[in-house]
């Protein structure tokens, strides 16, 4: 970056709506308030149904988030006083949830090419109280280990469970995240590559988890509703979020298509520095682009966290990290569970050194151009 230029305001995640939907948008939520159906109505069955149908599963069903998507699968699979491996490059929300639901998570190492959980780890940790692996697509990277992971399940009488939170639309080999284990589980949070504010969903072929989500997504009722037939909670999504997620998912293809190309011009700017490769994807799998993961190199004298204060302080721009500290490290789990560094090594130096770029569909070239022009001049 030469001579004079003028300071961005780049943040690190956007959400989009179409300027010429939103008054489509209003007018559909001002038919659900008129109507007196805010919870449980024909908007909520209408993505469940589109959602399903897009990801390639018999079943959908919509609750208020993807923890409680995760607690709700756990709890129907009854993961008490049972073990389920989780790796520990994650939002906490995806072990946590194993622990809400009377599980003990148990956290697996990652792979550094990938940043997912690493199959030889996940065999290390199976015993016979082992229940579940819940595989992570982290930034929308299909976990590119899933045959091997499907196959341990398969070998062990294991269920795999997807956290897709990042990986709407992603693909390997033409099947989408959410379709590829025996439950799926979204997140429509408002940095997700499809929000709905707030809001989360299932996929599965299992109609009888279907049954048993409906209940316990409302306070356990029955279809009798005097009769409470499960352990159930408040996790339905309201009719005016389930408006937002229809039209999410009508742009999602092309949404996902303007992520690519973001992560096409980043990938090309980032080889003129070289000291910061992205996550390499095979040909096979399409990425979502929920983020935009890199790695600094080894030999540079800075970390993620330098860098990200360094950016945002000197550029004003947003980036962040997928995560560190990684779960495991986190003061809660170290406390409860006696984790301490070093017991899961891989993790622990890569994501020291894993930097994710903003990504978001509206960001433009002159931004592109700006973070790359703004890495070089730090790096090189």
């Amino acid at each position: 970056m030469k001579g004079e230029w003028i300071k961005m305001d780049v943040p690190s995640a956007k959400p989009f709506f179409k300027e010429e939907d939103i008054e489509n948008i209003l007018g559909e939520i001002r038919e659900v308030l008129k109507s007196g159906r805010l919870i449980l109505g024909p908007k909520a069955q209408e993505l469940e149904e589109t959602f399903a149908d897009y990801i390639g599963v018999k079943h959908a069903i919509a609750v208020n988030s993807c923890t409680s998507a995760l607690e709700l699968v756990l709890r129907y699979i009854n993961v008490r006083d049972s073990e389920v491996i989780v790796p520990t490059n994650t939002f906490i929300a995806s072990s946590n949830a194993v622990i809400y639901a009377g599980g003990k998570p148990i956290l697996a190492d990652i792979k550094r090419e990938t940043l997912c959980i690493d199959p030889e780890d996940v065999l290390e940790r199976i015993t016979s109280k082992t229940k579940a692996i819940i595989v992570v697509h982290l930034a929308g990277l299909i976990c590119p280990q899933m045959k091997e992971l499907s196959e341990i399940c398969a070998d062990h009488n294991l269920v795999l469970i997807e956290d897709a939170a990042h990986a709407h639309g992603a693909t390997v080999e033409g099947k989408k995240a959410g379709s590829l284990g025996d439950f799926g589980c979204f997140s429509f949070y408002p940095t997700k590559v499809m929000t709905t504010g707030v809001g989360g969903m299932i996929t599965m072929n299992d109609a009888n988890l279907l049954d048993f989500a409906k209940s316990v997504r409302h306070h356990g009722q029955g279809k009798d509703l005097t009769q409470i037939e499960n352990l159930g909670n408040d996790w339905v999504m309201s009719e005016v979020t389930a408006v937002l997620g229809i039209y999410q998912l009508k742009w999602l293809e092309e949404c996902l298509k303007k992520r690519n190309e973001t992560a096409q011009k980043y990938t090309q700017g980032l080889k003129n520095i070289g000291c910061l490769t992205p996550i390499t994807v095979l040909d096979t799998i399409r990425h979502s682009y929920y983020k935009y993961p890199a790695l600094i190199s080894d030999g540079i004298d800075t970390d993620a966290s330098k860098l990200e204060k360094l950016l945002k302080e000197k550029y004003n721009i947003a980036t962040g990290t997928l995560y560190y500290p990684p779960v495991h490290l986190q003061p809660i789990y170290k406390r409860i569970f006696g984790y301490t560094e070093g017991m899961l090594p891989v993790a622990e130096a890569v994501l020291k050194r894993e930097l994710c770029l903003p990504m978001f569909v509206e960001i433009d070239d002159e931004a592109i151009n700006y973070v790359i022009e703004s890495l070089e001049n730090e790096l090189l």
